[in-house]
């Protein structure tokens, strides 16, 4: 590729010498949508390496030549243990972000310093190319971690059902039977003796049958015929407040809520509330979820003895990051504010587009 087209910059010159404020021009672009790809602290950086490697993939292109990327195994590399993953959602709009921040750059260089228009529509070709590839490998990536994750949560559930049933149901009937084998031995001698046992057996026998109404209860979809704050409100009463005051509203038409979408959002919500709950040692819990016809956002806060997020986060709550993957699932985020001795806020988006038509939550 010739340096210079009758006066005018090449391409390459552009990328090279503008690299650094086009990565400064994404990296602005993330933070107005407050991405997730942004992480914290130490952990902000690998966004802008992955943009980097990318300007500097195409601009060997450009040197090269060639119109059209070298095949590059994007999706092997991210399928691999520990490999780059991103939420579709979050791929889509960084992929958004990284190529305007170059049309912006290239645009603003004076006219007779641009590209010519054959080589501006190489190097956006390549560039889409390019960008598309990567985020495209990055996103099939987390998908399969998600479904990996929610399949993991069903073999959690089941193990859970089948403690409880176990636990609860199989102990009272060994109970039961016992006191039947009992009745049999103490009939022909002792026939007060072998009442009582006849009386203590009916009695966990009835035991039982509540006890597995209790675990059929919590098997039934609970936002089939009650409202949000209804299902919030039951679970509560099932598990107990442990001494706290706890507040439950919730605001707006839930029949904008997609069937699903409901479904997910209740389990977060109620994961938050539970947490808050068994862990905060608080005096005043609120629960607050707010739909509208656009989005859902929820707030669950305490005034207990709260936690560092960045301290616990490496350590993987399951709890935690189940309400993460839910919420990444519908295309939102779960996000965590708290100190130790301060309380904690757990707040919820999930968007919701265009019109629902589910039926009312």
């Amino acid at each position: 590729m010739e340096a210079r087209q009758n006066g005018r910059g090449t391409a390459v010159d552009v990328l090279e010498r503008r690299v650094d404020e086009i990565l400064a021009a994404y990296d602005a672009a993330l933070r107005s949508t407050g991405s997730s790809l942004l992480g914290d602290g130490e952990h902000a950086a690998p966004h802008l390496a992955e943009a980097r490697r990318i300007l500097a993939h195409v601009i060997s292109e450009l040197h090269r030549g060639t119109h059209l990327p070298h095949g590059t195994d994007y999706l092997g590399e991210a399928l691999r243990p520990g490999g780059p993953r991103t939420h579709p959602v979050e791929s889509g709009r960084a992929a958004t972000a990284l190529f305007d921040a170059v049309v912006v750059v290239l645009m603003d260089q004076p006219d007779g310093e641009r590209p010519g228009p054959a080589e501006t529509a190489v190097l956006f070709s390549l560039l889409h190319r390019e960008i598309v590839a990567r985020h495209t490998a990055r996103s099939v990536a987390h998908i399969g971690y998600l479904l990996e994750r929610i399949r993991s949560a069903h073999n959690d559930e089941r193990r859970r059902v089948a403690r409880e049933l176990h636990d609860e149901v199989a102990g009272h009937l060994g109970t039961a039977l016992n006191w039947f084998e009992l009745h049999e031995l103490y009939e022909p001698d002792r026939p007060g003796l072998a009442r009582q046992k006849l009386d203590a057996a009916r009695t966990t026998v009835r035991e039982s049958l509540s006890s597995l109404r209790e675990v059929m209860t919590g098997l039934r979809r609970r936002i089939d015929t009650d409202s949000l704050r209804a299902a919030l409100t039951r679970d509560l009463d099932r598990t107990g407040r442990n001494g706290a005051e706890v507040r439950v509203s919730v605001t707006g038409d839930e029949s904008w809520l997609p069937h699903g979408a409901a479904e997910e959002l209740y389990l977060i919500v109620r994961e938050a509330q539970r947490n808050a709950v068994r862990h905060a040692r608080a005096g005043l819990i609120t629960v607050e979820v707010h739909v509208a016809p656009g989005e859902v956002r929820a707030a669950v806060e305490d005034d207990g003895v709260g936690f560092d997020p960045v301290a616990t986060a490496p350590h993987g709550h399951s709890g935690m990051l189940s309400m993460r993957e839910r919420a990444e699932l519908l295309g939102g985020s779960v996000t965590v504010e708290s100190q130790p001795g301060c309380g904690a806020r757990i707040l919820v988006f999930v968007p919701l587009e265009g019109d629902s038509g589910g039926e009312p939550a």
